[in-house]
């Protein structure tokens, strides 16, 4: 069996697990990746040393002791899967007493630097720290084996899924130079491409006066002759004088190949075909199996064309800046830097052209931008022609035509806009309106109004009305087709009227003296007040008062109206109600019938107290009852059952409201049935 040696000068560098750098020769890195021939060994000569970068590894991150996986002294390999199956492969040290570890990716259509940082992407790997021989056999048991003496050197073959991609990192974590030899088998993936070489197309350029051609896959870059002997071009004198494949110098592989002419290529019909270069063989791929000898595309040569004048970007709101679209590239070099191949004329403000930029690539461009000497704020009819420049030409095209005089894109500007609206309110009892209008100036065509509770309209003077009075917002987006504006305005509709009063206790004692707080907003112009007996009042806060006490509780509405300067009104109403005595006492004897009469125990008239807590007890200590408010009973039943007839202990404590005195008080009761 043929090998393929790849000899890898060794390059020293410090390992540093923290701060890791990029690993710089080619093959140490997932871009410049080795193309793989899954029917031929490699054979890695020595391993240059560098430090690599961290990959996030989370299946091992219970590892013990806790271990940075990264690309140390690391090479990479990349193949294609051409037929679905199992993959396996060994990787031998050259020193069997290094420790090699390796990781597989799938990174069908990902960027490669995802191997870091994309655990998803991990198909397959092996991190043992046993020395020796490693890789992936029916042997093994996990596809995936962490860092440590306690996991086997090899694991089980992964599945390859046809068309896609895949990278495999041998990692070298022994710090020498010695190398390895890595070979595939015992899998039934096919990893080799079966395709043979074919061009897939041909362009030639008048730039430069080049061919590019594209093949069907990839092939080694060190099989391109450089002198472009592995082609020849009938139908033409022009011979080609160099070629150089696209992509090798950061790669091993191409499937592009540019080469060079010695002169141009008149309009016409030609052959490119391949043959043996003076390297000794046409075009490799992976396995060496060459595109063959033979080989051949046509390629048609146009006559030349000038590239049209005919296309700009879409003009928006004052522009101050125009771009024009090419249909094909021009040279850079033919474009006046100060604008002077574009004159502009209309009917609107005066406007010119006082510069022009591209953005060039490989010498060609296909955008120009041309800078104004100002933004255009009003509406306007335009037209930009192409012109003679300063450098002395209009457009050149990449194949050296001239495009010719007389050319013209015509554009139009639009006015610029304002969204300031006016408004005007009605304020009501009930509904307030507000009428809203846009002057329409400067073509405005579009409005579109949106208010603070989530409606929206979209004529040109809508009416708004309200029933919740307040602040309100009103946004207006304005459009002519080309410029738009915004506006936003805070209106207040100031009439807004609540009637509304608080009363210094809900419930008086004899004696207790009423009091009212007016807390009634809006524009008033009036109080009525009227307390359920007696005359009223349309004071704005009335004096302190004296409700009539009855020989039993009395309860009485009291209202307030509000007037205000609309004339209208609001209505609030509080009941208050009288007792005829606040003294806290517990009854010596109750009844717990249900006849309506004494049939609960508890303090009576508690109105006035506070951290209120009262206890019954039986006769042997028992705690039967506990009420943290005077106005929860004891119904005379323990845990649920009727208790005995007798007396019961009571305990009772509370703070005096208007006293601010803590009081203890106990006695006894009677339980009657």
């Amino acid at each position: 069996m043929r090998f393929f040696f790849l000899i890898i000068l060794p390059l020293m560098l410090t390992v540093n697990h923290a701060f890791a750098q990029a690993c710089p020769q080619m093959g140490q890195t997932p871009q410049s990746a080795f193309p793989i021939c899954g029917t031929r060994e490699l054979k890695q000569a020595s391993v240059p040393l560098c430090a690599g970068r961290r990959i996030n590894m989370p299946s091992c991150r219970d590892a013990v002791p806790p271990t940075e996986f990264t690309d140390r002294n690391p090479f990479w390999y990349k193949f294609t899967c051409y037929q679905a199956g199992s993959l396996g492969f060994t990787i031998t040290p050259n020193d069997l007493g290094d420790d090699y570890d390796w990781q597989l990716f799938d990174v069908t259509g990902r960027n490669l630097n995802e191997v870091y940082t994309n655990a998803s992407i991990q198909v397959a790997g092996n991190w043992s720290e046993i020395e020796g021989l490693t890789g992936a056999n029916n042997t093994g048991t996990r596809l995936m084996n962490c860092e440590g003496r306690a996991y086997p050197k090899w694991s089980s073959m992964p599945t390859l899924q046809v068309g896609h991609e895949y990278l495999l990192l041998v990692s070298h974590f022994t710090n020498t130079q010695s190398g390895y030899e890595l070979a595939f088998g015992g899998g039934s993936a096919v990893i080799t491409d079966p395709k043979p070489g074919e061009f897939a197309n041909a362009e030639y350029r008048c730039l430069n006066n080049r061919i590019t051609v594209k093949l069907n896959k990839l092939f080694r870059c060190n099989t391109l002759a450089a002198d472009g002997s592995d082609f020849v071009l009938t139908g033409s004198t022009a011979g080609i004088t160099s070629a150089a494949g696209v992509n090798c110098g950061t790669g091993f592989d191409m499937d592009s190949v540019v080469l060079t002419l010695d002169r141009p290529l008149p309009a016409g019909n030609y052959t490119l075909q391949v043959k043996t270069g003076s390297d000794g063989n046409t075009l490799l791929d992976a396995c060496d199996n060459p595109i063959a000898a033979g080989r051949s595309i046509a390629i048609s040569v146009p006559i030349p064309q000038a590239v049209p004048f005919d296309r700009i970007e879409q003009v928006g709101c004052k522009p101050d800046r125009i771009r024009v679209l090419l249909s094909d590239p021009v040279l850079c070099s033919s474009v006046a830097a100060d604008g002077s191949d574009f004159r502009i004329s209309g009917t609107g403000p005066a406007v010119s052209v006082i510069a022009a930029t591209t953005t060039c690539a490989g010498q060609l461009t296909d955008t120009i931008d041309l800078l104004l000497n100002g933004p255009v704020y009003l509406e306007g009819n335009f037209r930009i022609d192409l012109v003679r420049g300063a450098d002395g030409n209009t457009l050149i095209s990449e194949c050296s035509v001239e495009t010719s005089l007389g050319q013209m894109v015509p554009f139009i500007t639009k006015d610029t806009v304002n969204a300031r609206f006016d408004n005007r309110v009605r304020l009501d009892c009930v509904y307030d309106t507000i009428f809203l209008h846009h002057n329409g100036a400067h073509g405005v065509n579009s409005w579109n109004w949106a208010f603070e509770d989530g409606d929206t309209r979209t004529d040109q003077s809508p009416v708004k009305v309200y029933t919740l009075f307040g602040q309100k917002t009103v946004m207006l987006k304005v459009n002519n087709g080309v410029c738009e504006a915004e506006h936003t305005e805070n209106i207040l509709l100031n009439n807004t009227l609540i009637a509304a009063f608080r009363i210094g206790t809900p419930v008086l004692c004899p004696l207790d003296m009423a009091t009212f707080t007016n807390e009634s907003i809006g524009n008033i112009t009036g109080h009525r007040w009227d307390f359920g007996f007696g005359p009223g009042t349309r004071l704005v806060t009335p004096q302190p008062l004296r409700f009539p006490i009855a020989g039993r509780e009395q309860v009485y509405q009291v209202r307030l109206i509000v007037t205000d300067d609309l004339r209208c009104e609001d209505t609030v109403i509080h009941t208050l109600k009288t007792v005829p005595s606040c003294r806290v006492a517990v009854p010596t004897a109750f009844s717990p019938n249900n006849d309506g009469v004494n049939d609960f125990l508890y303090p009576l008239n508690g109105y006035k107290t506070a951290d209120l807590v009262f206890r019954v007890f039986a006769r042997n200590g028992q705690l039967v009852f506990e009420s943290r408010s005077w106005s929860q009973k004891w119904d005379g039943r323990i845990n649920g059952s009727p208790a005995a007839v007798g007396t019961y202990a009571w305990m009772l404590e509370y703070t005096d409201t208007e006293l601010g005195n803590r009081v203890f008080q106990k006695g006894v009761a009677t339980l009657l049935r």
